[in-house]
């Protein structure tokens, strides 16, 4: 990826949280704005998934300063394409939802559609599947869902996938992997803490559940912690700050970060709060504790923004050419694992090479 503009950025980030806390963004970012870059705050936008979100927030510049006619039809024509799938996976949870109650299970909700609710414009928060969790009848909910759905597709123990609808189904059999290459210090106490909140999910009808917010906050972060591995996206910062300013007053902070310190987590944690902070406008008074370290916080923002490692044009796709990008991605993301997991680094060379033997086709797959 191109390095990307300092002033585009500051310019999408003021797009981003004008929508998030229905504000007006600062006019004069936008002053003599030209169409190139007008062009780079949208693709930016879409590569940070937060396409929908942007335009909320342009939409409510002066018309003077609106995006140039032709991005700002292709930008609605994206943004009513992310609006009709929205209503389309919210139809088909519901579906689901109703197929299993009438197998006496109860399907909980978590992650995209579920954080969405909490989003001032619930189909600006972009996503793609759906996850649940049928509290305690997973494989029950194997069975079931054979029955209805498209195709079944590679699963993990974690979770097995379908397709619904066209829509991938996660059936969630434990919240965070157990094992492998992307495991948390005491990963087990963890689940066992998380499914215990999970239990204590918030009914909005008979049969579907939300999560409870000490889920959705504490789940959001450990998810987000999995993906810093790889690389996170703005998205994932948006989930932060909307998630403390609705559950403001009502979570337990001290048990939240005695969980992740447990978990040795409250180091990259406190660096994802940090940054939801300085550039999303999080108010500090409803975000946790936390212990800034801003050279970790500035490496991790960098990164965010321009990662030292792009995926291969579609036409250079090569099986060599994707082995090469994954040992190169590798390479790059080293300081970031072992921030996340300690002295195991060589683990996960292992773990993943024993899999590419095991699954030769993976080799080839982004």
């Amino acid at each position: 990826m191109n390095s990307v503009s300092e002033l585009n950025t500051k310019r999408l980030l003021a797009l981003t949280k004008a929508a998030l806390y229905t504000t007006i963004p600062d006019e004069s970012l936008f002053i003599n704005t030209s169409e190139a870059d007008w062009n780079e705050i949208f693709e930016l936008s879409a590569a940070q998934g937060v396409m929908v979100l942007s335009f909320i927030g342009a939409m409510r510049l002066p018309e003077a300063l609106y995006p140039p006619l032709a991005l700002k039809l292709r930008w609605i024509a994206s943004v009513d394409t992310v609006e009709k799938r929205y209503r389309h996976v919210s139809e088909a949870a519901e579906s689901l939802s109703d197929y299993f109650q009438a197998h006496n299970i109860r399907m909980l909700l978590f992650k995209g559609l579920s954080l969405s609710r909490l989003y001032p414009v619930p189909a600006s928060r972009e996503f793609g599947d759906i996850d649940i969790f049928l509290c305690g009848k997973a494989k029950e909910g194997d069975v079931l869902l054979e029955r209805i759905v498209d195709k079944k597709s590679i699963s993990s123990k974690k979770h097995v996938n379908y397709s619904y609808r066209g829509i991938l189904i996660e059936n969630h059999h434990t919240f965070l992997n157990h094992g492998g290459d992307t495991f948390f210090h005491c990963s087990q106490q963890l689940e066992k803490h998380i499914t215990t909140l999970a239990t204590a999910s918030v009914p909005v009808n008979e049969n579907l559940l939300f999560p409870s917010p000490e889920f959705n906050v504490l789940h959001a972060t450990l998810h987000m912690l999995v993906h810093l591995q790889r690389r996170i996206v703005l998205r994932h910062l948006c989930d932060l700050a909307v998630l403390f300013k609705a559950y403001k007053g009502t979570i337990d902070f001290v048990q939240y970060r005695n969980t992740l310190s447990e978990a040795d987590l409250l180091k990259p944690a406190d660096a994802l709060i940090s940054l939801s902070i300085r550039y999303l406008g999080l108010n500090p008074e409803d975000a946790p504790p936390y212990q800034s370290d801003r050279l970790l916080e500035d490496r991790l923002w960098n990164d965010l923004l321009n990662p030292e490692v792009s995926l291969p044009p579609d036409e250079k796709r090569s099986l060599l050419n994707v082995f090469i990008y994954k040992i190169r991605l590798i390479r790059s993301n080293r300081w970031k694992y072992e921030l996340m997991f300690p002295g195991k680094f060589w683990r996960k060379i292992l773990y993943s090479s024993f899999l590419h033997i095991l699954h030769p086709g993976t080799i080839g797959r982004l």
